[in-house]
């Protein structure tokens, strides 16, 4: 089954990098539910680098490693939630708390991203509020411990018909339902920071956004005086960007945001009077813009922010002096701040650029923009996966008594020959020739790979591999002007860098041909079950032939070591 299964899937996987990467959410009643449950933890990527196939010999007997539990909320007296706005808010901002809320939306159509994002701000502390478009999210999130309600939609049967297309009137209806109810909270008084639901929250952002003591940083003072929060306190306003440079944006701060895309999958919004006024305003533009208007035809709630922010018929139609944090926007009526890229990391920049590792600490929120394939949850997953960031995976994802074969790529004789061409001439590897070359190889490799394992009966372990170029998002950009780094990053000059799994197969076609797989990531989870690792070594068939023929067979000691040994099986001295 494996010989035809597989050529489909590369044949796909390659066939999509190269065309798309280089042409370029019953009404019930509301149960009476007092939160109290427990969150898994796993632990975050450590970087597996190791040589030829490594087999993960995990016999039946091997226990899953123990994962820590943390403690339950304690049950608030008098406090049930009934899926209410009023109760959910109630509950999550504890009275004495500042009155600053994450605040997130989403159905079962999500659920995976719903209890990764829930897992992490449970760990990190962070006060928030799940707004359930239908009930059946609304259940998911108290069952986690977490404070959720019933939007207007929940009450609809409510579906989405575009998927994550923003032209679809579903979305339109979706966009105008959480504009709607960001304005109801912050009109009641709270802070909110609207995130989108693939957003994993490294660290609490209340110290940062809301800056009453100096210093929000303790753990990191250099942070802090890098990033101070003092200035943003005069922003009614502050929102995040999908440029691509944490390097420039750390220099220039709101000039540089100001020239890119704004997006409002990291708004925070004050219930100061300019933060209530905009909100109003948006909330309307969104859902019911003047005919005839320059809103009339925008179709998502980030583009009506967008449009709002800038001066008509310019562009950027937006700045502020190189260095500052704040600027005046929507006519100069509003004081907007620029969330810090560095603190608040992109896709690009953190799953490809690794900014975070060339800066020096970790970011407070990575938003999971920028993933390719089909852009959807399953690419969303298999970023937050191959980084260590994803909770959402049950006890049978790590099941005991299943093998798996790893595989860690290494780069053939030809791709070393040919990077050491280009070397030798003063030029740097990092070009289409080398990339291209190094796909070829790397889908040769897995193939051998998954041979084995599928003869083996193991669930083959994805590699790193080296990425020479960046991959695009449209076959109108160019990364070959600026060393094969997508144009605006080449500031961090982090190529060659390792290749997130779509950037070199399609995570989508090994979906939906439901090849089972793990990514390199597994091998330093806690939660994998523990057993005796084997080092297999491939060799060329004359070499193997020979040391067949001269090798003898022998039985192994049960008391041998955990290196591999000690399973009954023969070994070839």
């Amino acid at each position: 089954m494996a010989p035809r299964v597989f050529p489909l899937v590369c044949a796909v996987s390659v066939m999509l990098f190269y065309l798309i990467g280089y042409s370029s959410i019953s009404m019930q009643a509301p149960p009476a539910a007092v939160i109290a449950t427990a969150i898994e933890r796993a632990a975050p990527m450590d970087v597996v680098d190791r040589r030829g196939l490594q087999a993960l010999a995990l016999t039946s007997s091997a226990v899953a490693a123990t994962v820590p539990i943390e403690a339950s909320p304690p049950a608030r007296t008098g406090l049930v939630l009934d899926g209410s706005l009023e109760a959910a808010l109630r509950y999550a901002v504890p009275p004495g708390k500042p009155k600053f809320l994450l605040v997130t939306f989403g159905n079962l159509g999500v659920k995976d991203q719903l209890l990764n994002f829930v897992a992490h701000v449970k760990r990190a502390g962070a006060q928030h509020v799940v707004g359930a478009v239908d009930v059946g999210a609304f259940d998911l999130i108290l069952a986690q411990g977490s404070p959720a309600y019933k939007t207007p939609l929940a009450s609809e049967a409510y579906q989405m018909d575009g998927s994550n297309q923003h032209a679809s009137s579903s979305w339109k209806k979706f966009a105008g339902m959480r504009t709607g109810e960001v304005m109801k909270i912050v009109a009641a008084g709270y802070t909110v920071m609207h995130t989108d639901c693939d957003v994993v929250w490294l660290r609490d952002p209340m110290p940062y956004v809301m800056c009453e003591t100096a210093g929000w940083n303790r753990d990191a003072p250099s942070v802090a005086e890098r990033y101070p929060c003092e200035p943003l306190r005069e922003a009614d306003v502050m929102v995040s960007s999908d440029n691509m440079s944490p390097d420039k944006d750390a220099q220039a701060h709101a000039s540089y945001a100001a020239g890119g895309t704004f997006n409002t999958g990291l708004l925070l919004i004050r219930s100061s009077l300019g933060g209530v006024r905009f909100v109003k305003e948006w909330h309307r533009l969104v859902v019911s813009p003047d005919r005839g208007s320059r809103f009339a035809a925008l179709t998502s709630d980030q583009q009506v922010f967008n449009h709002m922010m800038r001066k008509p018929n310019e562009w950027p139609g937006i700045s502020a002096p190189h260095g500052a944090w704040v600027m005046d926007a929507w006519d100069k009526t509003l004081r907007l701040g620029a969330l810090a890229m560095p603190l608040f990391m992109n896709g690009h920049g953190y799953f490809v650029q690794r900014a975070h590792v060339r800066l020096g600490f970790t970011p407070l929120a990575v938003h999971a923009t920028y993933s390719l394939d089909n852009h959807d949850n399953v690419a969303k997953r298999q970023r937050f996966r191959e980084a260590g960031l994803w909770e959402a995976d049950d006890d049978a994802y790590y099941g005991k008594g299943r093998g798996y074969l790893a595989l860690n790529g290494t780069l053939s004789p030809a791709l070393q020959a040919k990077i050491k061409e280009f070397v030798s001439k003063g030029m740097p590897p990092t070009n289409i020739g080398v990339h291209a070359l190094a796909l070829a190889e790397y889908v040769n490799e897995l193939r051998d790979a998954l041979a084995l394992a599928t003869i083996l009966k193991r669930t083959l372990i994805l590699p790193r591999w080296a990425c020479y170029c960046d991959r695009l998002w449209s076959g109108s950009d160019d990364i070959f002007s600026s060393g094969c780094m997508y144009n605006g990053a080449e500031m961090g000059k982090f190529v060659p860098f390792t290749c997130p799994m779509d950037h070199v197969l399609s995570p989508a076609a090994w979906e939906r041909v439901g090849l089972p797989y793990r990514d390199p990531s597994f091998l330093s989870s806690p939660r994998r079950p523990k057993g005796p690792v084997v080092e297999i070594n491939l060799l060329p068939r004359a070499q193997w032939n020979k040391f067949k023929k001269d090798a003898k067979p022998v039985e192994l000691s049960t008391a041998a070591s955990a290196s591999g040994e000690g399973r009954g099986e023969p070994h070839f001295p």
